[in-house]
């Protein structure tokens, strides 16, 4: 009990993210369930660093942390539970630590993202950090569909941008591509304010974000892949229908809906 407590205090930031992953975690094999909590609970932190440090320097110095920490993982030296945790599994030597590296990359990336031209940039930064963990992930758990994947997971964090729309604007990170705005004739600083443009605009992109995901999630992307395409894609939709999107959309990250529920248990069988 007292090894299982710092991971337990980790999981349950990871499930305020994610409320659908202790769902997914309950379907995978019980062997698997530590290693599988301790991967989801490092992305969890990478995404901590690359998204919710406000400042640059504390964001870079966890970065760099655990840069060297997974390093020390690959060669059976870990010090932090989740990684000690994941190092007992015994498939974690598949993961060469040029992988790790370009996942901190990735992370290092959405830093300094710029104002991306379209859909498919926008999703493609966010790919710079869940390319390579869908790449990781696979090595660990799968075999997944790698693309389709990293695809659910970007989508998933253009979702969470939009809904803390007024953070992401203050961290100087813009979340719907440039041609939306110029479609619906809003500059970035009307984001800021409610406004009929910025329904549309808000409407249009959740229901592109709610297509990728319906795309991603119909692949083999494992059994969390699944639960959050499902979850997610849902929370889209059911905001692209309220009165003003932008309003309704962080409520429903609170709530699971029943399709990931099926959606989970689907590809717990497919991967058995």
């Amino acid at each position: 009990m007292e090894e299982a407590a710092p991971l337990a205090a980790f999981e349950a930031k990871w499930t305020a993210v994610h409320p659908e992953m202790a769902l997914a975690q309950s379907l995978v094999p019980a062997p698997e369930r530590p290693a599988r909590a301790a991967f989801a609970c490092i992305v969890c932190e990478l995404e901590q660093a690359a998204f919710a440090i406000r400042e640059s320097e504390p964001a870079a110095i966890k970065l760099q942390w655990w840069a060297e920490e997974l390093a020390r993982m690959g060669s059976g030296e870990a010090r932090h539970p989740l990684s000690q945790a994941l190092q007992a599994w015994s498939a974690h030597t598949a993961v060469a630590p040029t992988a790790w590296y370009a996942a901190v990359a990735g992370a290092f990336a959405q830093r300094d993202a710029e104002p991306a031209p379209d859909r498919e940039a926008q999703l493609a930064g966010y790919e710079r950090l869940s390319s390579p963990l869908a790449a990781i992930e696979s090595a660990l758990f799968g075999p997944f569909a790698v693309d389709a994947l990293a695809r659910a997971r970007a989508a998933a964090r253009a979702l969470r941008e939009t809904a803390g729309l007024g953070e992401s604007l203050r961290d100087g990170r813009l979340p719907l591509p440039l041609d939306v705005l110029a479609r619906h004739r809003l500059a970035r600083g009307d984001l800021a304010r409610a406004s009929p443009a910025r329904t549309a605009a808000s409407r249009e992109w959740l229901a592109a974000l709610a297509g990728e995901l319906a795309l991603a999630g119909s692949q083999r992307i494992g059994v969390a892949g699944a639960a959050i395409a499902s979850a997610d894609r849902w929370r889209a939709r059911r905001a692209v229908r309220a009165g003003e999107p932008l309003a309704a959309l962080p409520a429903l990250f609170g709530h699971l809906p029943m399709r990931s529920v099926f959606a989970a248990w689907r590809a717990a069988r497919v991967q058995a």
